[in-house]
């Protein structure tokens, strides 16, 4: 029994590494799962408020699109050719790209405001 002790104590010190390895590892892990879900959550959000600017400068286009589609058959052609001579083929998307933009950003506020006022 006595010649056990030995050997008992060299694995006790062979298992110490293991332990310490696997402490190292779980704290990178762990680390490591955090900055995911930081990050994940920073890319969804900006993938959400992308859409929502594409999803909203369309609807404005073929809003104002149609609204001007409409005005043409009213209006006098010579009025048409007028606003065609000094408003450039793309003002209708460029003008609804920034309008969609302030919107997005105006709303972006306000949910930061709710949040803020809430907690």
């Amino acid at each position: 029994m006595i010649q056990l002790l030995p050997i008992v104590s060299g694995i006790s010190a062979a298992l110490r590494l293991p332990a310490l390895v696997a402490f190292i590892a779980q704290i990178a892990t762990t680390l490591f799962g955090w900055f995911f879900i930081a990050k994940a959550r920073n890319v969804t959000i900006n993938l959400v408020i992308i859409t929502l600017l594409i999803g909203l400068t369309l609807a404005l286009t073929l809003a104002i699109y149609t609204l001007a589609t409409g005005l043409s058959y009213v209006t006098p052609p010579f009025w048409s050719q007028t606003a065609g001579m000094f408003i450039p083929n793309n003002a209708i998307p460029c003008v609804s790209a920034i309008y969609s933009a302030r919107l997005l950003r105006w709303v972006w506020e306000w949910k930061f405001y709710a949040i803020v006022r809430a907690a």
